[in-house]
């Protein structure tokens, strides 16, 4: 077992390439419900939870459960929003997951290790779109799991000098490089 979650009235077993969800609506007589293939996780910050389920991410893709159904957040009413192509070549082993709860934002960085840059795509839940970032998280640096603080708002350390806490900033930046693709 890579990470235990929990929402509503169900377990998320997670797995390195399966998913159990366990039932346990009733008191005493919890039951297996499912078990999904290609659903599972490696690193245990690559699952969190949201305002509206659960959400994980793997090399095959970016999921959400509501409660009811699991849905592939890199789909859009059967239409493939990011291909696979690009998904594979962003993502990792060890790829992690945080939660914008003011806004309602799910941001999956690249990579925690020091050997990578701290690029980021980003799903607005509301919008149900997503955004790619270069380097918005400092690179070449060890990330840990990102968490909410009480102010709602997502943090996480990274190794640089002794540990340097890091609060998401979705301010905007100037910039001369810009690559607009439609």
């Amino acid at each position: 077992i890579v990470k235990l979650e929990h929402y509503s009235d169900r377990l998320l077993q997670f797995k390195k390439n399966k998913l159990q969800i366990i039932n346990i609506s009733q008191y005493g007589s919890e039951f297996l419900e499912e078990t999904l293939t290609h659903k599972g996780v490696i690193h245990p910050a690559a699952t969190c939870k949201t305002d509206f389920g659960i959400a994980w991410v793997n090399r095959q893709g970016c999921y959400l459960f509501d409660g009811q159904k699991i849905s592939n957040l890199l789909e859009k009413k059967g239409r493939q929003i990011i291909k696979e192509s690009d998904w594979l070549s962003f993502t990792t082993d060890n790829s992690i997951i945080g939660y914008v709860p003011k806004k309602r934002q799910i941001i999956v960085l690249k990579d925690c290790t020091a050997t990578s840059v701290g690029d980021i795509y980003l799903f607005d839940m509301v919008t149900q779109s997503w955004v790619k970032g270069d380097s918005k998280f400092t690179d070449s640096q060890i990330q840990t799991n990102f968490v909410t603080d009480w102010n709602s708002d997502l943090v996480n350390i990274h190794t640089s000098a002794t540990g340097t806490i890091e609060k998401w900033d979705d301010a905007a930046d100037t910039s001369t490089l810009v690559d607009i693709k439609t």
